[in-house]
């Protein structure tokens, strides 16, 4: 258990027996540490300097010999502090970077059922609304079992839907517009992102795109048909 705790600040497994070695003895010369990590005298010698240099030991000088101490197990806690405050600190620049990886374009093509699936999984997990253009009747040949549990699933993360489609959608409580042509590919846009799938072809092709001003285009386009149905 120890050893876990201590790997977990990230110390070698060398470190932690010279570590440990240290705080049984108390303050010890490099020697005595030596003889109970049962490690060679210079491996110590480099060990005890990282091990200073990350505060896990200090040393004294008395008699013109060096000394050396374990901190204290209770400031352990105290390191954690220090590095928590580190990663607050650093919060904003790191999602900075996450942000500006995240708004760059993207095409990603899924192919097959279970590939579509992928799709699918990206609106439950990553939107809060989300507007569809598709065939009730196409989605439920390629998907019988799985898109009813995807309904029931947005529906319980509370995922507020329109739905344009050739017929009644299965949600029977979600907005909807009928459209008099049929639909034989079905699109979902969310959070800057449009995804298209074709529903007739034997192996189903699906495509998501991240690109903000085409997904502004397309939900101009969306609003636009949904106001004039």
């Amino acid at each position: 258990m120890k050893e876990e705790a201590l790997r977990a600040f990230g110390l070698s497994n060398k470190e932690i027996e010279v570590f440990l070695a240290n705080l049984k003895l108390g303050s010890s010369l490099v020697q005595g540490i030596t003889r109970i990590a049962k490690l060679n005298r210079t491996s110590v010698y480099d060990i005890l300097s990282s091990l200073e240099k990350k505060g896990f030991v200090s040393y004294t000088i008395s008699s013109g010999k060096k000394y050396y101490q374990a901190i204290n197990p209770q400031n352990l806690f105290n390191l954690l502090k220090e590095k928590e405050n580190l990663v607050k600190q650093a919060l904003p620049e790191l999602n900075a970077i996450k942000e500006s990886v995240a708004k760059k374009p993207s095409i990603e093509v899924y192919v097959g059922k279970e590939g579509l699936k992928n799709i699918f999984e990206d609106i439950l997990q990553n939107s809060k609304s989300f507007d569809c253009i598709a065939s009730k009747k196409h989605l439920f040949e390629l998907f019988e079992f799985y898109f009813p549990h995807f309904v029931e699933r947005r529906k319980k993360k509370r995922i507020s839907v329109r739905i344009i489609s050739d017929e009644k959608p299965y949600d029977k409580e979600a907005p909807f517009k009928k459209i008099k042509n049929e639909i034989k590919t079905a699109t979902w846009l969310y959070k800057d992102k449009i995804a298209m799938v074709s529903l007739e072809e034997k192996e189903p092709i699906g495509i998501l795109i991240q690109e903000k001003n085409f997904f502004d285009t397309q939900k101009l386009m969306f609003n636009l048909l949904w106001s004039n149905l």
